[in-house]
């Protein structure tokens, strides 16, 4: 695995331990009786710590959980590593573009069960969705500058939009 896919790999495993957390857990006495071998999880132990010592990887939570129990849980290396702030089991991490799959699997879960429509407006579960103006940048013929300038929206924002990144929503400090 490249140097650079590790940063995603720890964010996915903050993410899932995470999230597992705010579920009722309990550690298994012996990894064996939820189906895990204690020498195998030994590797991830041996694996994480290699890859901390070799400043591959400056930290990561990692959790192993079947049916409501633990089987493996260890923090390996440094929140910062520059200041020596080790990594704890409850350290909190950015996740930034992580969330788009933990969002969308969510979506489509409600989606199966019926409890929400892709090709709704969004409006229909967010009501103040409803009549948006959107921002359009258009040239002052006095000036020559670009202004903003507010204008009704086209077609609502389906459901879908949201889902693809195509909804027109930007972050605040990008306008």
């Amino acid at each position: 695995m490249k140097i650079a896919k590790w940063p995603c790999l720890a964010a996915i495993v903050a993410c899932l331990t995470l999230s597992a957390l705010a579920e009722d857990l309990r550690p298994a006495e012996h990894p064996e009786e939820i189906g895990f071998a204690t020498d195998r999880l030994q590797r991830l132990t041996q694996a994480f710590q290699g890859y901390v010592d070799s400043r591959e990887l400056p930290g990561a939570v990692v959790l192993v959980v079947r049916d409501d129990k633990v089987a493996y849980f260890r923090a390996f290396g440094y929140q910062d590593r520059e200041k020596q702030i080790a990594m704890r089991p409850d350290s909190v991490f950015r996740i930034a573009s992580m969330t788009k799959p933990i969002v969308t699997v969510a979506a489509m879960t409600l989606v199966e069960d019926g409890k929400l429509d892709l090709a709704a407006p969004v409006s229909q579960y967010l009501p103040e969705f409803k009549d948006l103006q959107v921002g359009v940048e258009q040239r002052d013929p006095k000036t020559g500058e670009t202004v903003l300038v507010m204008e009704p929206q086209k077609r609502p924002m389906m459901v879908q939009d949201l889902l693809r990144h195509t909804a027109g929503l930007v972050y605040g400090q990008f306008g």
